[in-house]
């Protein structure tokens, strides 16, 4: 589908592609825990990746007229793949398969507040006193997390949910890294390219792991659910959400991130069985404090052109 020549406010379908973007993302703990019980962290990761840039690159191709990479962007293009998706798919699924579904959608929300952090870092925002108290907020929730009071954390826990702030921080970094270049393409393009370049990497150190896969032991369930996180979890959130950015305002986009925790962590208690606590309830609140707070600092600020 064409993008718009401008933007708009949109109207119900725009919600309803945000809502469901959302609804994509939030299943992907969840899906994750389950297939990761048969599917070694590795390979779960390369062959996610693998299937998902194929289909992203028949979208692409179902596209017209056919749009190539400029040769003088494609080496920008492969730190974009390496920050977007090796890296960043290789912390989240090691550190999903070390936390819980829970703590890993809660450090999710992280994200717009590191995106926040690396834009001001980079000179792409100011540093104002919102943002210092979103940055300030979503550390101490954090900091609840990798320590909970009292509870002592299961063995390993704490070392994954580390894994996952490294990869909400390197994934900022692509958002805001990113930003002059796809503006330049069109987001099917754009985003087929980066999963394209990102799997490489990730299928070359998951070789070990791929070699020593058991197909045969893998569960028909384990298998429903890796097909939902290639399909309902990855391709249709990212082109839905892209869809909806181009018709209405980030800040619209940002503030359905608030949905992703909420149903995630209704869907672990149902479906996995985990237990909320005392800590992880308040570090929630903190960083989605953060986030509202960061949300509020980047509507408030006046449209600046990236250099």
């Amino acid at each position: 589908m064409a993008d718009p020549p401008g933007r708009s406010h949109g109207g119900w379908r725009v919600h309803a592609a945000l809502g469901a973007a959302q609804l994509g993302f939030a299943l992907f703990p969840v899906l994750g825990k389950i297939t990761l019980g048969s599917v070694p962290p590795l390979t779960f990761a390369a062959i996610r990746v693998t299937a998902s840039a194929l289909l992203l690159d028949l979208l692409r191709r179902l596209g017209s007229p056919a749009e190539t990479l400029r040769p003088g962007d494609r080496r920008s293009i492969l730190l974009f793949a390496l920050l977007g998706v090796s890296i960043n798919q290789v912390l989240f699924i090691l550190g999903l398969s070390m936390s819980t579904a829970i703590h890993t959608t809660i450090l999710t929300a992280m994200i717009p507040v590191f995106t926040l952090v690396a834009a001001v870092a980079l000179g792409r925002e100011r540093f104002t006193r919102r943002a210092a108290l979103a940055i300030l907020l979503a550390a101490i929730g954090a900091v609840l997390l990798l320590r909970p009071a009292g509870e002592g954390p299961a063995e390993g826990q704490t070392a994954g949910n580390l894994l996952l702030l490294a990869n909400g921080l390197s994934y900022s970094l692509y958002l805001v890294l990113s930003r002059p270049i796809l503006a330049r393409y069109r987001v099917s393009t754009f985003v087929a390219a980066v999963f394209r370049y990102g799997a490489l990497p990730i299928v070359l150190c998951a070789l070990p792991s791929l070699w020593r896969f058991d197909v045969g032991a893998v569960s028909g369930e384990a298998w429903a659910c890796f097909a939902g996180i290639i399909v309902v979890s990855t391709v249709m959130p990212y082109m839905l959400n892209s869809w909806a950015l181009a018709r209405t305002e980030a800040s619209r986009v940002a503030f359905y991130v608030f949905m992703q925790p909420l149903i995630s962590t209704l869907l672990a208690v149902a479906v996995l069985g985990e237990g909320l606590s005392g800590s992880t309830v308040a570090a929630g609140v903190l960083i989605l404090g953060g986030l509202a707070v960061s949300v509020l600092h980047r509507r408030q600020l006046p449209a600046r052109p990236v250099p």
